[in-house]
């Protein structure tokens, strides 16, 4: 119908007319395509020398700066490209290069997801390119050579070690290196870094835990071992040195343990637990701990809420986030489970959460404190406001003025019973255990029967 009617309106034009006519008509094309958001394309992929994998995502127009997350088990990592929807023929395809077996693209609520499903996890590294997103999936047996040899510099001999008076060209470097037992004997490796978004792998190689922070220099005071054996947790050593373009660090650990990364700002928190069979026994019986599935988290100043949508889209959760939730983080947090990761960024930003049903409500702890004090108050109003029911209760094997001591919680008999019939006597109730301020308790000793008069809940209860 709009077609028809800027055809009948080209046709009135005069000639000399025409060509501002078409004009515009390509302007309005152009805005109306603005307006419709950016679009996803092409996907190509290719082959690194080092056997890395180049994934590239192709858009419209100038691509977003993408968010990120993975998922050890199965191995994925998933990219968000807000205000993009997805213009690839097909949803899924399949890829089969080193490392990436296929890629899934979806669209949902203004943004399309991109989920490279992997053989197993490896470093990856992320940039934008005007309207290209570039993903370089590394190789890990190459990544764990290069730490254990250092770079190869042309004609096949090992690149020399940096030290701490060559700077890196990043200019990113460790500040401090810092150890602490936590308070249920977990030992906790602390780096403060002088960029947050220093690139960041750990892995576990047997005992040890390695860590390799990439361009960034080691100051000479910081390059030596720490021995934190008199600590009396599960980190005996830790190794720091230069290594060529990174810094090598190497906590080596004794017995069973499990392993975290968090980062908090300029804090990269390694966190070794000790676990025992015992442990792990008691927290399958008394379902203790964390027992989400397990993924990773990597963001440079992100806002609050998109992390708090990020884990409800993972989780399948409805979460409904308060109006006063604001700030951003940046946070690191690798193999860890997502209630977890949930709780962590909760006591950060000093929020709580709440859950009704299906249903998660986060908002700071103060306002949900409020709300609950409104919420007793009211209900504390409903029950002076609801209306009093009688019912009698029929008494076998005892004594009614005895079951009445004890719905009344009084000391004896005349401090908060009243009975009825020959030889009753009547007296003010006292100390209320199972009545509310408004109900009361007969007792006819002819028929052994209770009269209670109180709320249907109360009698309920009673």
């Amino acid at each position: 119908m709009i077609g028809t009617y800027i055809a009948h309106i080209r046709n009135r034009l005069p000639r000399s007319l025409a060509g501002a006519w078409i004009g515009l008509v390509a302007l309005l094309a152009t805005a109306a395509q603005a307006a419709d958001g950016n679009r996803l394309e092409r996907v190509d992929v290719g082959t690194l020398p080092g056997n890395k994998v180049q994934v590239v995502l192709t858009l419209a127009e100038p691509a977003p700066e993408p968010l990120s997350f993975t998922i050890d088990n199965p191995a994925r990592i998933a990219l968000d490209l807000p205000g993009t929807h997805n213009g690839l023929e097909q949803r899924t395809q399949a890829i089969g290069v080193g490392l990436a077996k296929s890629l899934t693209a979806i669209e949902a609520q203004g943004r399309t997801r991109v989920v490279l499903n992997l053989v197993q996890m490896a470093p990856y590294s992320t940039r934008v390119e005007g309207n290209r997103i570039v993903l370089t999936l590394q190789d890990p047996a190459a990544v764990a050579a290069g730490a254990r040899t250092g770079a190869a510099a042309p004609g096949g001999t090992p690149a020399p070690a940096a030290t701490a008076s060559a700077p890196a060209a990043s200019g990113r470097r460790l500040e401090n290196v810092d150890f602490r037992r936590g308070p249920a004997g977990e030992g906790r490796v602390i780096v403060k870094l002088s960029d947050p978004s220093t690139p960041v792998d750990m892995r576990q190689e047997g005992a040890r835990v390695v860590v390799d922070f990439y361009g960034a220099e080691l100051p000479e005071a910081l390059a030596r071992r720490l021995d934190v054996t008199d600590f009396a947790t599960p980190v005996e050593t830790i190794d720091i040195s230069p290594s060529g373009n990174k810094v090598h660090m190497v906590i080596s650990a004794h017995g069973d343990y499990d392993h975290v990364a968090y980062q908090t700002d300029d804090l990269f928190t390694v966190e070794l637990r000790e676990t025992t069979k015992e442990e792990l026994e008691a927290r399958k019986r008394e379902k203790i701990g964390y027992t989400g599935e397990r993924l990773s988290l990597n963001f440079q100043d992100i806002e609050v809420r998109s992390v708090l949508q990020l884990i409800a889209d993972f989780t399948g959760t409805n979460i409904v986030v308060s109006d006063t939730v604001s700030g951003n983080l940046t946070l690191r947090l690798q193999n860890v489970p997502w209630d977890q990761a949930l709780d962590i960024i909760l006591k950060t930003k000093g929020l709580a959460m709440r859950k009704n049903g299906d249903v998660m409500l986060v908002a700071p702890s103060e306002e949900i404190a409020a709300r609950e004090k409104l919420e007793l108050e009211s209900q504390k109003q409903i029950q002076e406001l609801a209306p009093l029911y009688s019912e009698y209760m029929q008494v076998n094997y005892a004594k009614a003025e005895d079951i009445a001591l004890m719905i009344m919680g009084a000391a004896r008999l005349g401090t908060g019973v009243r009975t009825g019939g020959t030889g009753g006597t009547s007296a003010t109730r006292r100390n209320v255990s199972l009545l509310s301020k408004r109900g009361s308790v007969t007792v006819d000793q002819r028929t052994n029967t209770l009269l209670v008069q109180d709320t249907a809940d109360k009698l309920e209860e009673i």
